[in-house]
């Protein structure tokens, strides 16, 4: 086993080496052997649009990512009648593998939020908490860099499986998180993470278990807002900005920005009707339904200081254009230059805030290539929160 210095010493390109299958793996090819793989490779290859595709392929390594599994798992309810979430593909990456999952006789996947994307190692394991897209697949890169020797478990949100109903508080997400990972680890000290939204799930989470008496060694939040953190626009700067972005980007910013709100009105209609009548919502639909009530628990969510110390990893560069399009209350571009370069948080940090300013944007942090640094940043603040509670540990 890898010592502590020679694990935090291994560069990203020996980590890809270590990760990136030899020319004799990647040129063996293995066609389908029965109906499910068949059919299984044909909506791979459409979604990675790469042919032919060997059932011992992996998903990743052929490119994918959540914006294509999104598509895949859309057709793989369609074809098969199965209702997965996107985990799966870090259980079963391979076409055959995941071929096992679609043929096994229950309908669907038992559901869990916790999703044991790395869970080998001595060290204690970081449990990261998902943002507003709700699974997580984006934190794969992230836990791979981390190390061989670092136990990762990302907490998905429930109804990302298109089955069970999601939650949309803050705090009953924390308080069923919770529960999950004790099932890893049944008492501190706990070390909690998570991305955009899911930065204030841990919060919660970490807020809680102190209340329980339990010790919460660190607590990362990966480019996570208050949403009080921006500067409040006025009326008048609100159409100041409409005008500006009219000659950015012409008569298709307003066009597209009525088009977004109806249609974010009329997913809401829609929705309710549908569960009424239905009892149930398709997968695509259930899964836009579980982005809105985390945005829902956002909205709701009562911020209080926690007791203890907080990370902050910000991206350093100006979210991209698609941004103007969010539903309102989420920051714009315009909003990146009034931000709190605390994010909201120095008031809420009772034990003191350190914040660690990092490559990228929102949507690119957890990337390739921002996402190494990410990583060796990570693993420092790791570390030094382990030495800290070990000290903690002896002296009482």
């Amino acid at each position: 086993m890898r010592s502590l210095e020679e694990t935090m010493s291994v560069s990203p390109t020996e980590l890809n080496s270590k990760l990136e299958p030899t020319n004799s793996e990647a040129e063996v090819y293995i066609a389908p052997r029965n109906s499910i793989e068949l059919q299984l490779a044909k909506l791979w290859e459409q979604v990675l649009e790469i042919q032919p595709i060997s059932v011992i392929d992996n998903y990743f390594d052929l490119g994918g990512d959540s914006l294509r599994a999104l598509r895949l798992f859309d057709q793989i309810e369609q074809r098969f009648g199965k209702k997965l979430s996107l985990a799966t593909l870090i259980q079963a990456p391979t076409l055959e593998q995941l071929a096992g999952v679609i043929a096994e006789e229950t309908e669907s996947v038992a559901f869990t939020s916790l999703v044991p994307i790395q869970p080998s190692g001595s060290k204690p394991p970081l449990f990261c908490m998902h943002g507003n897209g709700a699974h997580v697949l984006a934190f794969q890169e992230l836990a791979q860099y981390l190390g061989a020797d670092q136990p990762f478990y990302g907490l998905q949100a429930r109804g990302v499986d298109g089955v069970t109903t999601p939650l949309n508080r803050i705090e009953d997400m924390a308080a069923a998180y919770i529960e999950e990972i004790r099932a890893v680890q049944p008492e501190g000290p706990y070390y909690l993470a998570g991305f955009s939204s899911g930065g204030v799930v841990a919060f919660e989470m970490a807020r809680q278990l102190h209340a329980k008496g339990e010790k919460v060694a660190f607590v990362g939040l990966l480019d996570t807002f208050v949403p009080g953190c921006f500067k409040k626009v006025t009326v008048l700067e609100w159409f100041s900005r409409q005008w500006r972005n009219f000659f950015r980007f012409g008569l298709k910013h307003p066009v597209k920005m009525a088009y977004y709100s109806l249609q974010r009105k009329f997913y809401f209609v829609y929705w309710n009707t549908y569960l009424r009548l239905a009892g149930s919502l398709p997968y695509d639909l259930h899964r836009k339904y579980v982005g809105y009530s985390i945005r829902k628990a956002m909205r709701t969510y009562s911020f209080q200081p926690y007791a203890g110390k907080l990370t902050l990893f910000r991206a350093t560069e100006v979210p991209g254009k698609g941004w103007y399009y969010y539903p309102s209350g989420m920051p714009t571009p315009d909003d990146w230059y009034t931000r709190d370069p605390e994010y909201g948080w120095g008031e809420l940090a009772g034990g003191g805030l350190k914040a660690y300013d990092l490559p990228g944007n929102h949507s690119t942090i957890l990337k390739e290539p921002n996402v190494s640094l990410l990583s060796e940043t990570l693993q420092a603040c790791l570390e030094k929160a382990r030495s800290e509670a070990n000290v903690e540990a002896e002296l009482s």
